[in-house]
């Protein structure tokens, strides 16, 4: 018989040693997985650059002909960049900089901001409301990634759109609570893919990309103290929301 004082519910006992070490096994294995994939897309992308490269120094092509192989250039150079960084951050072991009390609104902003300049979302109409001016403890690089993230999804889903493509983001607080949600146009999500959306290189049907971009942003979220959510997706509309909570002293 068992002391009556005695708790035999296991679940909340912190992973034993060998299952910490199958986690980081598998993790490992996942980073080995996209490494793999990514240095085939370094070898496409370099091959891009390098055969621009060799057309500029030719004198026979005209002046726009010259700038759309620039822009290809900078194209390639910023998914090599993404690609690496998504590869970076989800071999890390989570958050390194300290949570600062900043207005999350600023924060959206820049990655709006940042989204306009992106070749994907140069013809989309990201039109942003009314921000209240509220403030919370957070990584405002990290969660400016995240946001980011889902913005970039959202403007390649919208480009898919018969109609104009279009993103909203909107900004809102309930209690404790910040409630950051973008919607797109688009044709919505495949059913098949919905149950494993945020799991690592999931990346619903496009083409390019390393299916890392939604696992990142709910890691981030969850790491102040909130998640990723697909509020949801039909054939004309599909809206994900990225929840945190105002005071993440205790994270």
């Amino acid at each position: 018989m068992f002391d009556k004082g005695v708790d035999l519910d296991l679940r909340n006992e912190p992973p034993r040693p060998a299952s910490r070490q199958l986690i980081e096994a598998e993790r490992m294995s996942a980073i080995g997985r996209m490494a793999c994939s990514i240095s085939h897309d370094m070898r496409h992308f370099l091959t891009a650059i390098y055969a621009n490269a060799e057309f500029l120094e030719r004198d026979d092509i005209c002046a726009c002909m010259r700038a759309d192989l620039l822009l290809e250039i900078q194209e390639a150079v910023l998914a090599m960049t993404e690609r690496i960084d998504s590869l970076l951050e989800f071999g890390s072991n989570g958050r390194k900089s300290p949570l600062v009390r900043a207005r999350v609104s600023s924060v959206v902003e820049k990655a709006v901001a940042a989204m306009k300049f992106h070749p994907d979302g140069r013809n989309v109409s990201i039109t942003v409301g009314k921000f209240p001016p509220t403030e919370a403890d957070i990584d405002a690089k990290n969660l400016e990634s995240a946001i980011y993230n889902l913005l970039l999804n959202a403007c390649q889903a919208a480009t898919l759109s018969t109609h104009v493509p279009e993103v909203m983001v909107h900004l809102t607080e309930v209690n404790e609570r910040i409630y950051i949600t973008i919607s797109d146009n688009g044709p919505g999500i495949p059913a098949a893919v919905r149950r494993t959306l945020f799991d690592p290189f999931v990346t619903a049907g496009k083409l390019n990309g390393t299916g890392l971009g939604l696992t990142l942003a709910r890691r981030i979220a969850e790491e102040h103290g909130g998640s990723v959510c697909l509020e949801e997706s039909n054939r004309d509309r599909t809206v994900f929301t990225l929840s945190l909570t105002k005071n993440n002293c205790y994270h």
